[in-house]
């Protein structure tokens, strides 16, 4: 409140003028004005009051001010709830919510921001949180899945950042996190699903999907400059159509499979030239942001294997033995990007593997073919599958490498220019990776 200073404006004005600001200024004192002190009151995080102490539901107290509340209750004391957390919070009906039972706070990480609150008019005064990102915005999180979310490592944990407020789901009540969701029934209580298991959401989960790639620098003048788009590199038709068209894609695959089995056969049996091998026409690609890198899977499912035996003269039988096998191929690769532009931008391995490796088709298979048959299905899904199919050149992802040569060329640039320590942010912007090249300092939360 404003000091009265009678000798500066002589008596009978100062009385009137302290009088007037008396007046209109609002009464902030207890245990919630201790708190407004603590946190700088006008000049910190709140703003100036616009309302006297009052009484606040369930036997509290509280002030608005002008960016957000303190709320005050005997068993709980005095915290604050501000900026973009606190238009959250009443949204949410403020207490109906429950009372908070911290300030506003930084995460572990330094990225967010979060509050937690308790509901002291349910049974068990459950507790809740809302949680803030620059990315994210401001999420309500509470009940069994916040418990289960909390048990997994709240925002460290494997499914990130709260990206959605809960939601009904079919029989499920369900929150989507930057890497995957959670889900809750009653009967089968919460379940923790990371992106790598869940579904599609209509193209991806809150932003986490992206497709390509755009890089940019701050400059000293707090304008940012672009310094490089491929708004595809990692999308899926792109990822797709580069995987499916490797020139020799058919035969590698069946080189590979059938120089498994060719050494297990019976003396004086072979492989027939009809022999062959076909793709999958079907793709699915994912290509999905975390903190510091974009993890990258191309799923072809369908893949068919058709081997026919050629046997020696004398074999009973009149036709030549044949099986076939179906299975889905999964390639996986990474791009990792450093914190600093004195790093740099790395392609991760790539692996190839074989999954759902269909029982096989067979005509004729006997005796020590069965044999043969088997481990071709066994070797699909196994380790030993990948180093073969890269002995014959596919699956090199050379398009995210080229993306990764391209990014690199430009951290080198900026490496000249740049001061000592600029930093890496990579968020997600619209469908693509943002990648900015910083020295501003990072966001301390809403205001």
């Amino acid at each position: 409140m404003q000091k009265c200073d009678f000798a500066k404006r002589g008596f009978a004005l100062g009385l009137f003028l302290c009088a007037v600001t008396t007046a209109i200024a609002a009464a902030v004192y207890g245990a919630i004005g201790d708190k407004y002190n603590v946190l700088g009151r006008e000049n910190g995080p709140l703003g100036p009051a616009l309302t006297d102490e009052a009484s606040a539901p369930r036997g509290g107290r509280f002030n608005e001010f002008k960016n957000g509340f303190i709320y005050w209750r005997p068993d709980i004391g005095a915290f604050a709830v501000w900026g973009a957390i606190g238009a959250k919070w009443n949204q949410l009906g403020r207490v109906e919510y429950g009372y908070p039972i911290t300030d506003e706070s930084k995460t572990p990480d330094q990225r967010g921001r979060f509050n937690h609150f308790r509901a002291v008019h349910l049974p068990g005064t459950p507790e809740s949180s809302i949680y803030w990102t620059p990315q994210t915005g401001a999420i309500a999180i509470y009940g069994a899945i916040r418990e289960k979310w909390a048990a997994e490592g709240w925002e460290r944990g494997r499914v990130g950042y709260p990206t959605s407020d809960e939601i009904a789901d079919g029989p499920y009540r369900r929150s989507t996190f930057e890497r995957g969701f959670i889900r809750w029934t009653s009967t089968g209580g919460p379940q923790v699903i990371p992106t790598t298991l869940a579904p599609h959401e209509g193209g991806g989960f809150a932003g986490n999907v992206v497709n390509g790639i755009a890089a940019y620098a701050d400059l000293p003048t707090g304008a940012r400059t672009e310094l490089y788009r491929d708004p595809t590199l990692m999308s899926h038709a792109e990822l797709c159509a580069r995987f499916l068209n490797q020139p020799g894609l058919n035969d590698t695959l069946r080189n590979t499979l059938i120089s498994r089995i060719r050494p297990k056969l019976p003396s004086g049996f072979g492989i027939h030239s009809q022999s062959n091998h076909t793709t999958g026409t079907s793709c699915a690609a994912r290509s999905e942001l975390w903190p510091h890198s974009v993890s990258i899977l191309i799923r072809v499912p369908g893949n068919r294997l058709f081997v026919r035996v050629t046997t020696p003269d004398g074999f009973p039988g009149a036709v030549d033995p044949n099986f076939a096998v179906t299975y889905d191929l999964i390639i996986r690769t990474s791009i990792t990007f450093p914190d600093t532009v004195a790093g740099s931008v790395v392609q991760g391995p790539v692996t190839v593997e074989g999954t759902n490796v269909s029982r096989p088709e067979s005509r004729s298979v006997t005796g020590n073919l069965v044999i043969a048959v088997n481990d071709i299905s066994s070797f699909l899904g196994g380790p030993d599958f990948f180093a073969a199919v890269r002995q014959g050149g596919i699956a090199q992802m050379s398009g995210v490498n080229t993306g990764a040569a391209l990014l690199n060329q430009k951290l080198a640039q900026l490496r000249n220019s740049a001061p000592p320590g600029t930093r890496l942010e990579l968020y997600p912007q619209d469908s693509l990776v943002a990648v900015v090249a910083t020295n501003r300092p990072p966001p301390q939360g809403p205001r």
